[in-house]
């Protein structure tokens, strides 16, 4: 069962970003959008995992062979709506093969480049070890089973 708390984000924050019902899938450990197939039979969907601090959104694709990463977004809660604070796209020429690592890894440099940008703004500083040990974190919160 899904704690209280997650509960409550996934109510007030997952369909205002799908547009959608979403299911939860659990041998992937994401929520999954409905998606739609294109001309060409490719089908496009919305992978979501989350943490009570953080929302990984994932823009996907599936082709006859192979699952694509089209598109990462990272939202943060506070507590009312989702806010985004990072994004980043690959298409055309640059697409990518989805794989969890690298789209794991993307995630943790995201989140990073965000958190550096909001500690210059109150001009503090953090190692950047610790800075990356911390975002890492904030994004494995995020690959945790959430439901048995």
């Amino acid at each position: 069962m899904m704690n209280t708390s997650l509960q409550s984000i996934a109510t007030k924050a997952l369909p205002a970003l799908s547009g959608e019902q979403l299911t939860y899938n659990a041998a992937k450990n994401v929520f999954l959008s409905q998606g739609y197939t294109s001309a060409a039979g490719n089908m496009y969907y919305k992978a979501i995992r989350l943490s009570n601090r953080l929302m990984v959104y994932y823009d996907l694709g599936q082709g006859y062979a192979y699952t694509f990463l089209n598109g990462i977004k990272l939202f943060c809660f506070d507590g009312q709506k989702a806010n985004l604070i990072a994004q980043k796209y690959w298409g055309g020429c640059d697409y990518r093969i989805f794989n969890e690592q690298f789209a794991k890894e993307q995630c943790i440099l995201m989140l990073k480049g965000f958190l550096e940008g909001q500690l210059k703004l109150q001009g503090a500083h953090v190692s950047d070890q610790e800075l990356a040990s911390f975002a890492r974190g904030m994004v494995e919160e995020t690959q945790r089973k959430q439901l048995a």
